[in-house]
């Protein structure tokens, strides 16, 4: 059983665009071991940023590309070149429609032939879920699962989101386990109500079963676990990211 690194993603942003160096700095003392997305890390001189960026104890979890991307080989390869920069071995794309199976189809193979290309060059493809993959099914097939069964287990993996997979309507810790082998990181979120979208809140005071999903995260060997808040409820961004650490800390958890 692996332990997981500990990342953070979108909580800090207003905090980070204010001061970025500051900013990373403070969430290193409180004990995260990266962050998820480091475009910030390409402006000016991006290897001595990234130098500095792992001075403080921290790594960039992933990188990021939109589908439109994907089948444009000069941004794949302007992509490549950013995470190499970034010293990241994830590509990550965040949403993607899934209103058919067809489409899906069509999906599974631009995502089979972009991760084919990040692969030869050391890379990982992962695809971020949404609740829409679990709550679109297909002949009774998620459509996440269909996604899995047609793209190649060594070209694409998934960056699953906890959170979002309790409003689609499905159990975190079985989906992970189920989806083992292609799970690199798993996004902890919470939420404090599943009747809407939105009721987004720090660790451990919603809903979602995050003491299950962590434990699910180990046994898969997942190699980070993401803390994540949509939408800021009634702490600050780095309160949030304090607490939910602190709540992670306190309850065992890492």
């Amino acid at each position: 059983m692996t332990r997981p690194k500990l990342g953070l993603i979108g909580i800090i942003h207003e905090e980070a665009n204010q001061d970025f160096w500051g900013t990373m700095e403070r969430i290193a003392a409180i004990g995260y071991e990266g962050i998820e997305g480091g475009a910030k890390l390409l402006e000016g001189d991006a290897k001595a940023n990234v130098a500095r960026f792992r001075s403080l104890g921290l790594q960039v979890a992933t990188h990021s590309v939109s589908k439109d991307l994907l089948a444009d080989g000069k941004e794949l390869d302007r992509i490549i070149r950013e995470a190499h920069l970034m010293e990241t071995k994830d590509v990550t794309l965040w949403w993607a429609p899934a209103d058919s199976r067809d489409q899906l189809l069509r999906d599974a193979e631009l995502y089979n032939a972009a991760g084919a290309r990040l692969a030869a060059e050391g890379l990982r493809f992962c695809y971020h879920n949404h609740a829409h993959e679990f709550r679109n099914t297909f002949n009774g097939v998620y459509a996440l699962d269909i996604l899995a069964e047609h793209t190649d287990p060594k070209a694409v993996y998934f960056r699953l989101d906890v959170a979002w997979i309790t409003l689609g309507g499905a159990d975190p810790a079985h989906i992970l386990r189920k989806m083992a082998g292609r799970v690199p990181a798993v996004h902890l979120k919470d939420v404090y109500g599943t009747d809407e979208i939105g009721k987004w809140t720090a660790l451990g005071t919603g809903v979602v079963d995050i003491r299950g999903s962590i434990e699910a995260a180990r046994e898969i060997g997942a190699e980070w676990m993401t803390v994540e808040q949509d939408q800021l409820r009634h702490l600050s961004g780095l309160d949030t990211a304090w607490f939910s650490y602190m709540y992670l800390k306190e309850s065992e958890l890492i």
